[in-house]
This record gives structure tokens, sequence and C-alpha cells, in this order.
């Protein structure tokens, strides 16, 4: 099967992906910059040791590969929820300016990226409570970095889609997901094993390609 670069392999939901991509018999190649706290053995997963912000890294990882996913995450959750101003990063909108120019370069068409319900156009759809946490905490920052990475990606000319999940949970069962793109989710949850499997799964289908689907548990 198609061999995977995979960002973000060591993250929460990163690492649900990384199972659920072998369980399904792909070949997956995970660039971390903390190889060891991949626990996970398979003679289908390559891992490197790097990061998606050097350009170099990025390069190196993508040979062979067909397919580009990125779980990165900005900041680490303690980060975002303190007081104390953090300082801007930018990585989502590196890695991804990074995959872009190496995927041309190797003539790679599809990739696939995390983000979140409040990016991009799907702000207004955010709860009034996230539109608040974003304007003044630590978020702000999470949430620049997301949108810069959703304009880099839809201006890429390449197979995009962008994953918008609603508030994340670490339940382990994998439940039917619902997609929209214009109202407010309800429920506002999803597991991070249903959000694994819904990106393996966009691996094979083309039914959101172009498509920034924001993604919540099924009633």
């Amino acid at each position: 099967m198609e061999r995977i670069l995979l960002y973000g392999a060591t993250g929460r939901t990163g690492k649900l992906v990384l199972k659920y991509a072998l369980e399904q018999g792909y070949e997956v190649t995970a660039l971390a910059r903390n190889p060891d706290k991949i626990n996970l053995k398979s003679d289908r997963l390559k891992i490197i040791k790097g990061s998606p912000e050097d350009p170099e890294d990025v390069r190196s990882a993508i040979q062979d590969c067909k397919v580009v996913i990125s779980t990165l995450s900005a900041f680490a959750e303690s980060e975002v929820l303190s007081l104390k101003k953090v300082q801007t990063r930018n990585t989502l909108e590196k890695a991804i300016s990074n995959s872009i120019i190496s995927m041309k370069e190797q003539h790679i068409k599809k990739i696939i990226s995390l983000s979140s319900i409040g990016a991009g156009s799907s702000y207004k759809y955010a709860p009034w409570y996230m539109k608040l946490m974003i304007k003044i905490s630590n978020f702000k920052f999470v949430f620049a970095d997301h949108n810069a990475q959703e304009r880099l990606l839809m201006n890429s000319g390449l197979d995009w889609i962008i994953v918008r999940p609603v508030a994340l949970n670490d339940k382990t069962e994998i439940k039917d997901w619902a997609v929209t793109y214009n109202n407010t989710p309800s429920p506002f949850k999803i597991s991070r094993n249903t959000v694994a499997k819904f990106i393996i799964d966009s691996v094979q289908s083309n039914e959101f390609v172009y498509k920034a689907p924001i993604l919540s548990e099924k009633k």
C-alpha cells in the first residue's frame, strides 16, 4: 500500500493516526523530534529523527511517500491554558510550507492536515466561549498558526484536505461522524480515535479533497 509521511506521531491524535494507518496496512514514515516517544513497532514503520520545520529533514523523509499527513500541534496544552504569554512559533506554517515545496519536487499531490473549528471560515461557527478563549488567551497564537497553514494549503495547487474537528476527547470508541461546513455542530464533541479513522479513510477517498469539513460526533 501507499507510504504515508506523518508529522505529529508522538501527539495525542497523531499516535492514533499512526496506529490506525498501520492496522490498515499502510507503510508509514514518521518524522519526529523525539523518536523514543513512539512505542509502536512494525516492519512497515520507518521513524526518522528530525523536524517538519527543517526543509532538509522534510526533503529526506518524504522520499517514497505518496501522501503527507500533519497532526502537528503548535503548542503544548499547558502553554495554551497558561496565562503566561508564549512566543509565537509558526510551527504549522513552517511545516506546511516545507511540505508544499518538497511535495512539488517529488510530484506528490495529496496532503491532509489537522486543524480545528474556529480556524479560517469556520470561526463564525465556533461557540462563544471558544471565541472568547481565542481572543483573551494563548489560543490566539494557536489559531493564527492554524489560519496560516490553511491559507498555504488552499493556495498550494495540491490535493489538500483540512480537517476541522470540534472539541476532542480521549474516548476509545470510534463513532460515526457528522460533517458540516456552515453551522455549529451539536453535540460539540468527537473522539481522537474517530478523527484518526476519518483522516486515514481520507487517504484513499477523494470525497473531501479541496474541502475543510467541520467534524463532530453524529447524534
